[in-house]
């Protein structure tokens, strides 16, 4: 029996802590106005048909769709873990974010991410999840019981060093267009076969090869995504998407995403780039414990 007021007062002080958050994140950067950060790109140029030897790029060329799944499949075959430099900017409730900059670990089984904000954080300056391991089976919307750990930032911080809160909770859906069970290469290429299938057994889909360009200085090819986007609340993420795929990762290394045809950087939805990736580079359960990052 002394349990159970034991877990209720832990739940009230949850939520004191969760709302304390919200409050320093709405005073911190609601009040602020961010123009969109749209780097101008290389032109797009399409290489001739005839002279591709690439089996991957003529899958890409011919069905794109296909070539993603194909992509996801290879991915998932030869990568454990990685670390990178992840770049994301997004139109949330609240108005344009600021561009972040965050240092990510990844590791594939379990399903482990580590995010280190080193520019801009917003409501936390890091946050550790892993699949399954934290979980409030009290919770009374199934959305609230995957739990994430995150250390505030530097205000809260000094009131507390970390929390558990919900991976799908009403804080988390206020600070990022995407929650972090769905990071990484492999959901990312999910999400994307994902609506792809949708649109093409509705026959609404538009996804087309581009042709190639470079990013971050590393040759890629470019898929343009267009679907009939009729706002938040509608079947569809975003009305044009531009995906760039590396050439020697076979993967999306950044995703554009915009809310009219013609990619107006005002009407930018979000945007997230992949920078300076190291695959398999050993992360161990160790890496994700939040004891070892001071949380």
């Amino acid at each position: 029996m002394p349990t159970r007021p034991r877990s209720k007062m832990h739940r009230r002080i949850q939520l004191v802590f969760g709302l304390l958050l919200a409050g320093i994140f709405y005073y911190e950067f609601s009040h602020r106005e961010y123009e969109p950060v749209v780097t101008p790109r290389a032109a797009v140029v399409l290489a001739d048909p005839q002279v591709v030897a690439d089996p991957f790029e003529r899958l890409l060329r011919s069905d794109p769709l296909a070539g993603l799944i194909e992509a996801r499949s290879r991915h998932l075959r030869d990568v454990r873990d990685y670390r990178c430099r992840f770049v994301k900017q997004e139109l949330l409730p609240s108005g344009m974010g600021p561009e972040q900059e965050v240092e990510v670990w990844f590791k594939q089984r379990p399903y482990s991410v580590m995010m280190h904000w080193v520019r801009n954080a917003g409501m936390a300056s890091r946050v550790i999840y892993v699949e399954g391991r934290w979980t409030d089976s009290k919770a009374k919307d199934p959305a609230d019981r995957e739990l994430m750990v995150c250390q505030p930032g530097e205000l809260a911080r000094r009131l507390i060093p970390s929390l558990k809160l919900p991976v799908h909770g009403s804080l988390s859906k206020g600070s990022a267009r995407r929650s972090i069970d769905e990071f990484g290469f492999e959901r990312t290429l999910g999400l994307l076969i994902k609506y792809g299938e949708l649109a093409q057994s509705r026959n609404e889909l538009n996804l087309e090869f581009q042709g190639e360009t470079r990013f971050d200085g590393r040759p890629v090819w470019v898929l343009r995504r267009r679907l009939p986007y009729t706002g938040e609340n509608g079947l569809y993420p975003d009305r044009t998407a531009e995906i760039f795929i590396d050439q020697e990762y076979r993967i999306p290394i950044a995703v554009y995403c915009y809310s009219d045809l013609a990619k107006d950087p005002a009407n930018l939805l979000g945007k997230y780039e992949y920078r300076d990736i190291h695959f398999n580079a050993g992360l161990q359960e160790a890496d994700f414990e939040p004891a070892n990052h001071g949380m």
